[in-house]
């Protein structure tokens, strides 16, 4: 369903929209900021419940987390972008979503799981490997443009356009982040390798990229689909 007064028609030939602009770049941060606080949150809770034993069978119970935190990172952010997303095409919610959770579950149970059970094993801090595992996991961003092209597939002849738009804001983020730390030693500690501060920057700094890539990818000029808004 579009907002009152922004249908399809109305929004301009190159796509650009002020509002759906800053609203992208908005909701994209409260969802990384969410997703970073409950990662503090799992990784605080150390030896209650992230200090695993193998001899206990606790690594179901890391499954368990790493899966929680897969559905709550493709929720969350998947809710929140869906939001800008539908004023622009018929998307429905549920495939939006679905198109989050599953790159990051992919990548929590490929590196997440991994980097946990290598920690425990060589009686190293499981709950800093875990967090640090995570923070790293979402740094294969590019993999959600992937994943979310297959869903505007339906609705715009773009479509292909949204993948290398997010390939591009991520080498041009990281780039930027990599010249800045060699000309300034007080990046060290966020640029480090591993550095949770690093991901969450890059995540945060992509919006701006992105969000201008999605207008012109869900221009009016390149819908597929009728103009008139229709529910999700």
């Amino acid at each position: 369903m579009a907002a009152s007064g922004s249908g399809y028609a109305a929004v301009s030939p190159s796509g650009w929209n002020t509002r759906l602009y800053w609203l992208w770049i908005a909701y994209n941060t409260i969802a990384f900021v969410t997703i970073l606080t409950v990662g503090f949150v799992l990784a605080s809770l150390g030896n209650d419940v992230l200090h695993l034993t193998l001899s206990n069978n606790d690594a179901l119970v890391a499954l368990l987390i790493a899966t929680f935190g897969a559905v709550l990172f493709g929720v969350v952010l998947g809710v929140l972008q869906w939001l800008v997303v539908r004023e622009r095409a018929p998307v429905p919610r549920r495939a939006w979503i679905t198109a989050n959770v599953g790159p990051s579950l992919l990548a929590w149970l490929l590196v997440i799981m991994p980097a946990v059970i290598d920690a425990q094993n060589s009686h190293k801090d499981v709950s800093t490997a875990y967090l640090l595992a995570a923070s790293q996991s979402l740094a294969l961003g590019p993999l959600l443009g992937l994943s979310q092209s297959l869903v505007l597939r339906k609705v715009t002849s773009r479509w292909t356009w949204w993948i290398g738009a997010n390939l591009a804001s991520w080498l041009v983020v990281d780039a930027v982040l990599f010249l800045l730390s060699q000309l300034s030693g007080d990046l060290d500690a966020v640029t480090t390798e591993g550095s949770t501060a690093e991901v969450y920057l890059t995540l945060i700094a992509t919006t701006p990229l992105t969000g201008r890539a999605l207008l012109w990818v869900l221009a009016p000029s390149a819908l597929t689909l009728p103009k008139k808004p229709q529910s999700p």
